[in-house]
Protein backbone atom coordinates (compact mmCIF):
# COMPACT_ATOMS: atom_id res chain seq x y z
CA UNK A 1 0.00 0.00 0.00
CA UNK A 2 1.18 3.51 -0.74
CA UNK A 3 0.05 6.69 0.93
CA UNK A 4 0.29 10.07 -0.82
CA UNK A 5 0.75 12.47 2.10
CA UNK A 6 -0.37 16.12 1.98
CA UNK A 7 1.00 18.60 4.50
CA UNK A 8 -2.24 20.53 4.99
CA UNK A 9 -4.28 17.38 5.57
CA UNK A 10 -4.97 15.59 8.84
CA UNK A 11 -5.48 16.57 12.44
CA UNK A 12 -4.12 19.98 13.28
CA UNK A 13 -0.79 19.16 14.87
CA UNK A 14 1.34 22.00 13.56
CA UNK A 15 -1.05 24.97 13.29
CA UNK A 16 -2.27 24.12 9.77
CA UNK A 17 -5.80 24.65 8.46
CA UNK A 18 -8.51 23.01 10.54
CA UNK A 19 -11.39 20.95 9.24
CA UNK A 20 -14.51 23.04 9.81
CA UNK A 21 -17.96 21.58 10.56
CA UNK A 22 -19.09 22.59 7.05
CA UNK A 23 -16.31 20.60 5.35
CA UNK A 24 -15.50 17.01 4.51
CA UNK A 25 -12.02 15.48 4.57
CA UNK A 26 -11.71 13.22 1.48
CA UNK A 27 -9.55 10.11 1.35
CA UNK A 28 -9.31 8.13 -1.88
CA UNK A 29 -8.26 4.50 -2.30
CA UNK A 30 -7.28 3.22 -5.74
CA UNK A 31 -7.52 -0.55 -5.58
CA UNK A 32 -5.91 -2.69 -8.28
CA UNK A 33 -7.03 -6.30 -7.94
CA UNK A 34 -7.31 -9.49 -9.96
CA UNK A 35 -11.12 -9.17 -9.72
CA UNK A 36 -12.26 -5.55 -9.41
CA UNK A 37 -15.92 -6.60 -9.29
CA UNK A 38 -15.15 -8.63 -6.13
CA UNK A 39 -13.65 -5.51 -4.55
CA UNK A 40 -16.79 -3.60 -5.56
CA UNK A 41 -18.96 -6.26 -3.85
CA UNK A 42 -16.90 -5.85 -0.66
CA UNK A 43 -17.47 -2.08 -0.71
CA UNK A 44 -21.20 -2.67 -1.24
CA UNK A 45 -21.30 -5.09 1.70
CA UNK A 46 -19.50 -2.62 3.96
CA UNK A 47 -21.78 0.26 3.00
CA UNK A 48 -25.06 -1.65 2.61
CA UNK A 49 -26.61 -0.06 5.71
CA UNK A 50 -25.98 3.50 4.48
CA UNK A 51 -28.48 5.78 2.76
CA UNK A 52 -28.13 6.86 -0.87
CA UNK A 53 -27.42 10.53 -1.57
CA UNK A 54 -27.09 12.69 -4.64
CA UNK A 55 -25.93 16.26 -4.04
CA UNK A 56 -24.02 19.00 -5.81
CA UNK A 57 -20.60 19.60 -4.26
CA UNK A 58 -18.94 22.79 -5.43
CA UNK A 59 -21.19 22.73 -8.50
CA UNK A 60 -20.39 19.12 -9.42
CA UNK A 61 -22.95 16.31 -8.93
CA UNK A 62 -21.90 13.59 -6.50
CA UNK A 63 -23.72 10.36 -5.69
CA UNK A 64 -22.90 7.79 -3.06
CA UNK A 65 -23.99 6.49 0.31
CA UNK A 66 -23.77 8.04 3.76
CA UNK A 67 -24.54 7.46 7.40
CA UNK A 68 -24.49 11.20 8.09
CA UNK A 69 -20.87 11.50 9.23
CA UNK A 70 -19.12 9.26 6.70
CA UNK A 71 -19.93 9.23 2.98
CA UNK A 72 -18.62 6.78 0.38
CA UNK A 73 -18.65 6.71 -3.39
CA UNK A 74 -16.84 4.43 -5.79
CA UNK A 75 -16.35 3.79 -9.50
CA UNK A 76 -14.47 1.26 -11.58
CA UNK A 77 -12.21 2.59 -14.30
CA UNK A 78 -9.05 1.82 -16.23
CA UNK A 79 -5.75 3.40 -15.19
CA UNK A 80 -2.98 4.65 -17.47
CA UNK A 81 -1.38 1.16 -17.46
CA UNK A 82 -4.60 -0.43 -18.76
CA UNK A 83 -5.43 -2.09 -15.42
CA UNK A 84 -8.94 -2.16 -13.97
CA UNK A 85 -9.04 -0.02 -10.82
CA UNK A 86 -11.75 0.62 -8.27
CA UNK A 87 -11.58 4.17 -6.96
CA UNK A 88 -13.20 4.43 -3.53
CA UNK A 89 -13.68 7.87 -1.99
CA UNK A 90 -14.32 8.24 1.73
CA UNK A 91 -15.58 11.59 3.03
CA UNK A 92 -15.71 12.30 6.75
CA UNK A 93 -17.08 15.36 8.45
CA UNK A 94 -16.97 16.96 11.82
CA UNK A 95 -14.56 19.24 13.59
CA UNK A 96 -11.37 17.55 14.70
CA UNK A 97 -11.36 16.73 18.38
CA UNK A 98 -14.97 17.85 18.96
CA UNK A 99 -16.92 14.88 17.60
CA UNK A 100 -16.22 11.38 18.84
CA UNK A 101 -14.78 9.88 16.80
CA UNK A 102 -13.47 12.82 14.79
CA UNK A 103 -13.32 12.91 10.99
CA UNK A 104 -9.84 11.44 10.72
CA UNK A 105 -10.64 8.62 13.11
CA UNK A 106 -13.69 7.77 10.96
CA UNK A 107 -11.49 7.78 7.83
CA UNK A 108 -8.94 5.53 9.55
CA UNK A 109 -11.63 3.07 10.60
CA UNK A 110 -13.21 3.03 7.13
CA UNK A 111 -9.83 2.41 5.48
CA UNK A 112 -9.00 -0.37 7.95
CA UNK A 113 -12.42 -1.97 7.44
CA UNK A 114 -11.90 -2.05 3.66
CA UNK A 115 -8.44 -3.63 3.92
CA UNK A 116 -9.55 -6.11 6.60
CA UNK A 117 -12.59 -7.20 4.57
CA UNK A 118 -10.54 -7.63 1.38
CA UNK A 119 -8.14 -9.85 3.34
CA UNK A 120 -10.98 -11.79 4.99
CA UNK A 121 -12.60 -12.47 1.61
CA UNK A 122 -9.28 -13.64 0.18
CA UNK A 123 -9.41 -11.18 -2.71
CA UNK A 124 -6.12 -10.93 -4.58
CA UNK A 125 -5.17 -7.26 -4.31
CA UNK A 126 -2.18 -6.14 -6.35
CA UNK A 127 -2.02 -2.60 -5.02
CA UNK A 128 -3.88 -0.02 -2.95
CA UNK A 129 -2.82 3.59 -3.24
CA UNK A 130 -4.21 6.08 -0.76
CA UNK A 131 -4.59 9.76 -1.66
CA UNK A 132 -5.45 12.60 0.68
CA UNK A 133 -7.37 15.39 -1.04
CA UNK A 134 -8.05 18.99 -0.01
CA UNK A 135 -11.13 19.54 2.14
CA UNK A 136 -14.39 20.11 0.26
CA UNK A 137 -17.67 21.79 1.17
CA UNK A 138 -20.05 19.49 2.99
CA UNK A 139 -23.39 19.37 1.11
CA UNK A 140 -25.49 18.09 4.05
Amino acid sequence: MRWSRRGEWGPDLFGGPRLRPDQWAPLEARVVAADVSAVERVVEELTGFMDFFREDVDGVPMAGVTDGQLAVRYAAETDSFGRRVLRVWFFAGGPVGQAVPDAFERLRKAAMALVDELNAEGIEVHEIRWYEHPYISRPF
